[in-house]
């Protein structure tokens, strides 16, 4: 096992419990909609939970990028990791509820989380600016990444002013949908293949 691989066990950890956590709480609410236990879905909370996924599955993937440009790891560097890989566990806790009995409205259970989540977002947010910067500083922001990242961020930015401010579900709607369309084209237009 080399440093990377060491390094990355952690983090891999932290990550699969993320997306555990999202998978069995999308089995619970399937469960308990196929019992026939009425449950009112919600477009702001479904496609903020398919951004959070989405984004973990991204950060796993991308992560990749240090193998190749640290020669030395140092415990400040592993410790903004395993804060990165705890930030999007945060985001997924919020999100989906560890038991879903009392659950009867996600519009409402968002509404009631949605200082938690937003809050959360904008620390994971600015995390993710930094580990931009720490895989290659300004220029790879710039060169590298270019409009794509700086398109995701700023309608993320844009989502949680509107979201900490508003309990108009509508809002949160029109949020998650620009910053999960964001995602989708950064994603592709600059993780599309693995490292470099």
């Amino acid at each position: 096992m080399d440093r990377f691989e060491y390094v990355m066990v952690l983090i891999s950890i932290i990550v699969g419990l993320s997306i555990a956590h999202m998978l069995m709480g999308v089995a619970g609410l399937i469960d308990r909609k196929a019992e026939g236990r009425d449950i009112k879905l919600s477009w702001a909370h479904g496609l903020w939970l398919a951004y959070v996924f989405t984004w973990t599955v991204q950060f796993w993937w991308w992560e990749f990028r240090f193998s190749e440009l640290v020669t030395e790891w140092t415990l400040g560097l592993y410790l903004f990791l395993v804060t990165y890989a705890v930030s999007l566990f945060l985001l997924a806790a919020i999100l989906v509820p560890r038991s879903w009995q009392g659950v009867t409205d996600l519009d409402d259970f968002f509404l009631k989380r949605r200082l938690w989540y937003y809050w959360v977002l904008a620390w994971a947010t600015m995390v993710d600016v930094v580990d931009g910067l720490l895989k290659g500083g300004w220029s790879y922001l710039v060169d590298i990444l270019g409009w794509s990242i700086w398109l995701l961020w700023g309608t993320a930015v844009i989502a949680l002013i509107v979201g900490l401010r508003s309990r108009q579900i509508r809002h949160h709607e029109i949020g998650a949908a620009a910053v999960f369309i964001a995602q989708l084209i950064q994603s592709f237009n600059d993780l599309a293949t693995l490292g470099f």
